[in-house]
């Protein structure tokens, strides 16, 4: 089994969860961060939010002798040195599976009795621009599942998995193992690992303003353009909220 390295500890993963996605989406923005949001890659699973580092599974366009190769056990000890199980089992808590399928959203990377290891690993998710076969029980397990869709169609036939933890992409994005992965019901965002504590008090200080703005003006009933854009009245607007709550 491969373990991937902890780049963010658990405390600074669990504040993280409580930051919006739209949130960190500006925050790499003004860092020139702008391809960090997965195209395609939706919740099947509505309601859940997943904030996990990522163990990756790269795909390859599959070829009949590789395949045979890798599905008898790259390393002579069987099916259950294959790259996929390899990478589930390397899936535990505090940490999400990520799958490149070539954004292949019609092709499955897995299904229930593959997807029940990251149930039993204690796993925090799922994440691929493939698709889920047996979508309605995947989502059963409980855990967040992120995907280009659901299917029947088995992915063997065109898809190779490959590597586990090296660097990926996934809906057009790039994952380094550890990254953090970050999904809501909008989609997935890919937070390099090395820019999760920089950004944290800026994050937790932009929701706070927003939170202020909506409480202020659906109480008062006041337009919110004088303080959106964030501006010094809305930072006036934030010190009352925060003395007001304390």
């Amino acid at each position: 089994m491969i373990e991937p390295t902890a780049q963010v500890s658990d405390e600074l993963l669990s504040r993280l969860a409580d930051v919006s996605n739209a949130t960190v989406l500006s925050a790499l923005r003004q860092r020139g961060y702008h391809r960090v949001f997965m195209d395609g890659v939706k919740s099947i699973a509505p309601g859940r939010r997943l904030c996990a580092r990522a163990v990756t599974l790269r795909s390859l366009p599959v070829r009949p002798d590789l395949a045979e190769r890798i599905a008898t056990g790259a390393h002579g000890d069987g099916f259950n040195e294959t790259p996929r199980w390899q990478a589930v089992d390397s899936v535990g808590p505090g940490y999400a599976l990520v799958t490149d399928a070539m954004r292949l959203s019609n092709v499955s990377t897995g299904g229930d009795v593959v997807y029940s290891r990251i149930l039993t690993r204690n796993g925090a998710g799922l994440v691929t621009d493939g698709a889920v076969r047996d979508g309605a029980a995947v989502a059963a397990y409980g855990f967040p599942v992120y995907a280009g869709g659901t299917t029947s169609i088995v992915g063997e036939d065109h898809i190779l998995p490959y590597e586990v933890n090296g660097p990926i992409q996934c809906g057009g994005v790039l994952v380094w193992p550890g990254d953090i992965v970050m999904g809501d019901d909008d989609g997935v965002v890919v937070l390099p690992s090395q820019l999760a504590e920089e950004i944290l008090p800026w994050a937790i200080e932009h929701d706070e303003m927003e939170e202020a703005v909506l409480d202020h003006t659906r109480r008062t009933g006041e337009s919110p353009s004088p303080y959106y854009p964030f501006n010094e009245e809305t930072r006036r607007l934030w010190e009352r909220w925060k003395a007001d709550r304390a």
